[in-house]
């Protein structure tokens, strides 16, 4: 069995269109759309 870590982030899915990304990154790595933005949702 493989267990995540307690501290794995969840990837950021882009409001803009759709794209997965990397919970470190700031900006969508498809559309460049401001992923800081979307956070607090």
């Amino acid at each position: 069995m493989c267990f995540r870590p307690p501290t794995a982030q969840k990837p950021i899915k882009c409001s803009e269109c759709g794209a997965m990304n990397p919970p470190d990154t700031k900006e969508c790595r498809k559309c460049k759309a401001d992923l800081t933005k979307n956070e607090n949702k």
